[in-house]
C-alpha cells in the first residue's frame, strides 16, 4: 500500500482478527421466536401397521393401551367372539372398515406396480438379449459384398456372358474325355459355366428339360403294357387315352439323363418317383449336386441294357458326340427309347447340303437346261458347287412353284447317321419350336456302324456261313468315308 500524508496508520500497532464462533444452540434459540407452541404430540413414522392406533391416540384422545384393547375388540368382534366385554360403535366399525379398504388398496397398487416394473425389466431383459444375439451373428457371418454401380455390373454380366461362350466353345470343339479331365482339374468351372448357361435359359421362349417333364408324368400314369417276349421288358404302346406309356422293366422305368447339367430333371420328379415308379440317373462331366454322378457320356459306368429311356437334352457337345449315341444304344434295352432335343442352327439347311444329281449336271425344269448364270458385273458363274445349287432350289421354287423349304431345318443326315446305329425315328421330328428340334427314337434295328455293329459281328463269328446271302453288306468299296461328326456343327462365336 502507498502511504498518504495525515491518514497512514503503522501496521504494527493492529492486531490479528480473531473470529469467535458462537455455538449452534444459542444462534437457534436467537432465530427462535417468542411466541408458546403446544406440544406436538404427533409421532414421525406413521405407517399402515399402526395408523389406527394413532387415530385414536391423537384424534380421539384415547390412550394407546386403550386403543389396543378396542383393536383386540373389534378383531374378536370380526370373528364373531369378543374376548372383552365391551363391543364397537358403528363409527368406528365403518371407520375401522375404511381403513381396511385403504390399506388393501395401497397394497394391491404397489402389488400391480411390482408386476408392471418387472414386465419392463424382463422386456427390457430380453430386448437386450436379442440385440446382443444378432450383434454376434453379424459379427460372425461374413461380410455383405458392396452393392455394384450400374457399370459395374453391366461389367461383370460381360464378363460372364464372356466366360460362358469360351468354356461352351471348348465343350462343343474337344472331345469328352478332354473337357472331363479340364473339369476334374477345375471343378469352379462348372460353377461358371452354368451360371452363364442359367441367363440364357431365362431368354428362352422355352426349356426343353420342362417339356419332358411334363411327358414323364403324363405317360408315367399310364398303365404299363404287357412284357414282351424279349423277357421282362414291357415295350411302350398307346393306351386307350391315346397316351403311350413309358417303356419299363420289373415294373420300373429307369431314365438315364446324359449331360444333365444341374439335374433338374432329376429334381422336378424327386417327389413323384416312388408314385410313378421311375429310376433316373444323372450324368455329366462335373456337379455339385448328390443326384448327379460324374463321368464321361461316351464311356458309361451302366451295365448292357440298364435304362429304359436315355435323354439327351443339348447334350450331344463334343467332337465325338456319335460315340454317346453309341454308348446310348448299349445300355438301352431292345425297344428302348432315346429323346434328343438340339438347337435348331446346329443343322442344315433343306436345299444347303449335297445335291441329289452330280455336280455341274443340268437342271431340269420348265426354264429349260441352264448351266451358267450371270453375275453382278456380267462374269459367268458356274452352278457348280454349293452356289450353283442355292440357285437350283431358287429356281424351282420361284419358277415350278414348288414349297419355300429354304429356311427349314434339315434334320435328314441326322436321322440317317442314327439309323445306321441302330435308332429308327418314331414319326416325325418336332420343328414347331423357333429354336429348339425334338427327336424320339427307338432301339429297334441292328447297328451297321460304329461299336454297336463290331460288337454284333463278334457275337456270330463262328456261326458259320448262311447259306441264303450275306449277313453284312460290305459297303465300303461304294461308299466314300464321311465326316459324320460334322453333321451337327459346333456352337462357335464370332471374335468381339
Amino acid at each position: 500500500m502507498f502511504a498518504v500524508p495525515g491518514w497512514s496508520v503503522s501496521a504494527d500497532s493492529l492486531k490479528p482478527e480473531t473470529t469467535t464462533s458462537a455455538p449452534k444452540a444459542t444462534q437457534d434459540e436467537s432465530q427462535k421466536s417468542n411466541k408458546r407452541k403446544r406440544p406436538s404430540s404427533t409421532p414421525g413414522n406413521v405407517t399402515s401397521s399402526n395408523v389406527a392406533d394413532l387415530w385414536e391416540k391423537v384424534i380421539e384422545g384415547r390412550s394407546a393401551k386403550k386403543a389396543k384393547s378396542d383393536n383386540d375388540q373389534s378383531a374378536g368382534d370380526s370373528e364373531g367372539k369378543p374376548r372383552h366385554g365391551k363391543k364397537m360403535t358403528l363409527k368406528e366399525k365403518k371407520k375401522l372398515k375404511k381403513l381396511r379398504e385403504k390399506e388393501a388398496s395401497q397394497n394391491g397398487k404397489e402389488g400391480k406396480k411390482d408386476k408392471k416394473k418387472k414386465s419392463k425389466d424382463e422386456k427390457e431383459n430380453g430386448d437386450s438379449k436379442i440385440a446382443e444375439e444378432k450383434e454376434s451373428s453379424k459379427a460372425s457371418a461374413p461380410a455383405a459384398a458392396p452393392k455394384l454401380t450400374p457399370l459395374q455390373a453391366a461389367m461383370r454380366e460381360k464378363l460372364v456372358s464372356a466366360r460362358f461362350r469360351h468354356l461352351n466353345e471348348t465343350l462343343y470343339t474337344k472331345p469328352s474325355a478332354d473337357a472331363f479331365k479340364l473339369f476334374q482339374e477345375s471343378p469352379e468351372m462348372f460353377q461358371e459355366y452354368h451360371e452363364g448357361f442359367r441367363r440364357q435359359v431365362d431368354v428362352w421362349p422355352e426349356n426343353p428339360v420342362e417339356g419332358y417333364i411334363k411327358d414323364i408324368k403324363l405317360r408315367g400314369r399310364q398303365k404299363p403294357p404287357q412284357r414282351s417276349k424279349h423277357g421282362n421288358h414291357a415295350a411302350s404302346a398307346p393306351s386307350a387315352s391315346g397316351v403311350t406309356a413309358l417303356p419299363r422293366t420289373n415294373g420300373f422305368c429307369t431314365i438315364a439323363d446324359l449331360g444333365c447339367g444341374d439335374a433338374k430333371l432329376a429334381e422336378a420328379l424327386q417327389s413323384e418317383k416312388k408314385k410313378l415308379r421311375l429310376e433316373i440317373l444323372s450324368y455329366d462331366l462335373q456337379s455339385p449336386s448328390p443326384l448327379v454322378t460324374r463321368a464321361d457320356i461316351a464311356n458309361l459306368p451302366l451295365a448292357d441294357g440298364a435304362a429304359d429311356v436315355v435323354i439327351f437334352c443339348l447334350a450331344l457337345m463334343g467332337t465325338n458326340w456319335l460315340d454317346f449315341i453309341e454308348e446310348a444304344y448299349r445300355i438301352l434295352h431292345w425297344k428302348g427309347e432315346l429323346w434328343v432335343a438340339e438347337i435348331k442352327s446346329r443343322f442344315g439347311l433343306v436345299g444347303k447340303g449335297k445335291g441329289k444329281g452330280k455336280n455341274g449336271a443340268p437342271v431340269t425344269h420348265s426354264v429349260g437346261n441352264r448351266r451358267k448364270t450371270q453375275g453382278k458385273k456380267g462374269k459367268a458363274r458356274d452352278t457348280e458347287g454349293p452356289e450353283g445349287e442355292e440357285d437350283e432350289t431358287a429356281l424351282a421354287v420361284e419358277v415350278d412353284g414348288a414349297d419355300d423349304k429354304r429356311e427349314e431345318t434339315d434334320v435328314s443326315a441326322f436321322v440317317e447317321a442314327l439309323r445306321k446305329r441302330g435308332f429308327v425315328l418314331q414319326g416325325a421330328a418336332d420343328l414347331r419350336n423357333k429354336m429348339f428340334v425334338k427327336m424320339h427314337f427307338i432301339k429297334a434295328a441292328s447297328p451297321t456302324v460304329g461299336k454297336g455293329a463290331i460288337a454284333s459281328k463278334e457275337s456270330t463269328r463262328g456261326a458259320g456261313p448262311r447259306k441264303n446271302g450275306v449277313k453284312f453288306i460290305d459297303a465300303e468299296g461304294d461308299q466314300t468315308t464321311v465326316d459324320e461328326s460334322s453333321i451337327l456343327k459346333p456352337c462357335v462365336y464370332k471374335l468381339r
